[in-house]
């Protein structure tokens, strides 16, 4: 377990989301908007699976920019380059940017669901702590050293590395199967034939 605790908690991205998240949380109880609203903690799992899906297949995976500049640069540094480089540590956490307009993302669609800017801090807060995990997850799966100690983790990994050694168009789940399992995205290697293209995804093949 050590093998991922210690680079995760070195990050500074993991860092930083952790004090946002205790700010937030300490802001909810004190407050007590955490327990007005408690309910509101349990949608980001509940939607998890399914935007960890989407963003991942749509967003991640989309067609690299034919025209140099800022953008194109910033796919590479996204997910273009991670698919390149799997075991590169300094490409496996998304770069700010990224964070930054997911933050902005889910928190406008809590305050949509929710109706209110105010109760959708909860559901935000517990996102934050959701993404934790994710980030967490991606990067055990790429520690090679790291063996999980369940059968699910054991699956998930697998799965993920078939991802990104065997076909990169199928099991785009992190944390879960659940987006995978839903839409027919959840391969065995022997029921899907070997990618020429995953570490070239979507036109990458510097």
């Amino acid at each position: 377990m050590k093998q991922v605790f210690i680079p995760y908690l070195q990050h500074k991205t993991v860092q930083t989301l952790i004090l946002l998240f205790s700010i937030l949380l300490i802001t909810l109880i004190t407050t007590g908007l955490l327990w007005q609203h408690f309910l509101w903690i349990f949608v980001p799992i509940i939607i998890a699976p399914f935007y960890e899906w989407y963003a991942h297949k749509f967003l991640l995976h989309a067609k690299l920019s034919k025209k140099p500049g800022w953008f194109r640069d910033f796919q590479i540094r996204l997910h273009h380059g991670h698919h390149r480089e799997p075991q590169d540590f300094t490409l496996l956490f998304a770069p700010w940017l990224a964070i930054i307009i997911h933050l902005i993302q889910t928190y406008l669609l809590f305050a949509l669901l929710t109706l209110s800017f105010t109760t959708a801090l909860v559901a935000f807060t517990f996102g934050i702590l959701y993404y934790l995990f994710y980030e967490w997850m991606h990067l055990a799966h790429h520690i090679p050293a790291y063996q999980p100690k369940t059968k699910v983790g054991q699956k998930l990994k697998r799965a993920h590395m078939r991802h990104h050694f065997h076909n990169e168009n199928y099991c785009w789940g992190i944390t879960n199967h659940i987006g995978d399992l839903c839409f027919g995205t959840f391969k065995e290697r022997d029921e899907v034939t070997k990618s020429k293209t995953t570490r070239h995804i979507a036109g990458y093949t510097e």
